[in-house]
């Protein structure tokens, strides 16, 4: 980003706005969809699409502290006893999924793994190792592309680490923040450089493909000279990858948030700048920018994908584009594939419960109809590339992009007058201060905001249904 955005048009264009790790966003979804259609969703798939290549998620609903920032569906707890209850009754879902597959002699495709939470690296290596015979049910690890597991650093060791490689994990996530000591503070996540050096060093990172941490800005007591220095410190660990996440401050709907002031928080101005400030550095350090908010070294998979017009953006942010349909398991999970989204109950209990009956866990979901498969495109095209060539979507869908889009392009001129993006006859190019606000443009396709469509800024969004239902002093506990 070469070009410093100004103040103005920074506080112009402060709204909310969705991420688009789905299209229609999970505020579209209804529990229209039950357990019996997300079934015969899967059947469909089964019996049309034998060797569709998949992703599996698998939720770990624990973590030992409770971080203020969070907006992820956890339980806190320090009875390791109770996630040993939960491995059970995840492998209760594991196992009906396995008989669905075996009722139609159908060998899944399974490509990918991500184990999220939470904080899976808070189970044993009892209950990991319990975890990992379950899913050999489905798919042998050692077979995967990729196989990736979130990682708090204060409840790992090297030796949990070297049991990971052992068990097939390629890739591990660290969430990171900030290394500032006052800002992991105010957020409850205190963790030094010297303890994430310590965890990859002696060898232990040649373990893996890829090492990947999780940053966040607009946190309480950050500046952009403190965080300016968490990225030399980041710079000096060297991560593959990167995602730089945007702190959403909801305490109304995270009562937990409400432990941040807001007095702390970076204003709009100071937040945008230090996003700004390390994306340039980043940039400058080897690192190329990956869609709206994630980095990669030249050698990464994303990059790659960049590269061969692969990327895809869902609901774990920004993949190769290898398996980007995806199966949810556990609590809260969710899953996208061959036309439908679905998403698992939040509650323990609840989970529990509806597996005791031998039914899957399903609360809601949506069955994507052809003008979203469209949309979609248009918004991953603008997400990853920052470009929407408008031949290529014609071609695809056999349509004629200027007459489908007709009211939407209508109202581009003011992006265009704020040096936004450029527009042509045949296509969409988003600047490089425009990047900033990529999903400002992304909404004007997002049919179900057709109110928007008098010129305004598009109403306020809460996070996509993944990240709501955090529910710290959960009765599981």
């Amino acid at each position: 980003m070469k070009e410093i955005v100004s103040t103005k048009l920074i506080k112009k264009y402060d709204t909310g706005g969705a991420y688009y790790t789905s299209y229609p966003t999970g505020k579209v979804w209804s529990n229209e969809l039950d357990e019996a259609e997300y079934k015969n969703a899967l059947i469909g798939m089964i019996n049309n699409e034998e060797d569709v290549p998949l992703t599996l998620y698998i939720h770990i609903p624990f973590c030992v502290r409770l971080c203020k920032f969070c907006f992820c569906y956890t339980t806190i707890t320090k009875n390791h006893d109770k996630i040993k209850t939960f491995v059970k009754v995840l492998f209760q879902e594991i196992s009906l999924l396995k008989k669905l597959f075996n009722e139609h002699c159908y060998k899944p495709n399974i490509k990918e793994i991500h184990l999220g939470g939470g904080s899976p690296s808070y189970m044993t290596k009892e209950d990991f190792l319990q975890l990992i015979a379950y899913i050999k049910l489905l798919v042998d690890p050692s077979t995967l592309d990729e196989f990736a597991i979130e990682i708090d650093a204060i409840n790992v060791t090297r030796d949990k680490l070297k049991l990971y490689h052992q068990c097939g994990i390629t890739r591990i996530s660290f969430g990171i923040q900030d290394f500032d000591s006052k800002v992991q503070e105010a957020i409850g996540r205190v963790q030094t450089p010297q303890l994430i050096e310590g965890l990859l060093g002696s060898g232990t990172r040649k373990l893996f493909k890829g090492v990947n941490f999780d940053l966040m800005y607009g946190l309480p007591l950050q500046t952009r000279k403190s965080f300016d220095k968490t990225i030399n410190t980041v710079l000096k660990l060297s991560p593959d990858r990167i995602a730089l996440y945007n702190y959403l401050h909801m305490p109304d709907l995270y009562k937990h948030q409400a432990k941040i002031s807001t007095a702390d928080l970076p204003d709009i101005v100071e937040k945008t700048m230090i996003f700004v400030d390390t994306t340039q550095k980043f940039n400058e350090n080897g690192y190329e920018s990956i869609g709206i908010d994630h980095f990669a070294k030249a050698s990464d998979d994303l990059v790659t994908a960049k590269v061969n017009k692969l990327l895809t953006r869902h609901f774990m942010g920004y993949t190769a584009g290898r398996a980007p349909h995806i199966i949810g398991l556990g609590p809260s999970s969710l899953g996208g594939y061959k036309g439908y989204y679905a998403q698992n109950v939040y509650s323990i209990e609840e989970y529990r419960s509806i597996l005791a009956e031998s039914n899957l866990p399903v609360l809601r979901g949506y069955k994507i109809n052809s003008d979203d498969v469209i949309r979609r495109d248009v918004i991953n095209n603008l997400l990853c590339y920052f470009n929407l060539d408008y031949g290529i979507i014609e071609s695809r869908y056999q349509i004629d992009f200027n007459e489908y889009f007709r009211e939407e392009l209508k109202l581009l001129d003011r992006f265009v007058a704020d040096g936004i993006l450029e527009h042509s006859i045949d296509s969409i190019s988003i600047t490089p201060v425009g990047q900033l606000f990529t999903r400002h443009v992304c909404a004007l396709f997002d049919k179900y905001l057709v109110p928007s469509f008098n010129g305004q800024n598009t109403s306020n969004y809460v996070p996509e249904i993944q990240r709501s239902g955090t529910s710290p002093l959960s009765s599981f506990d």
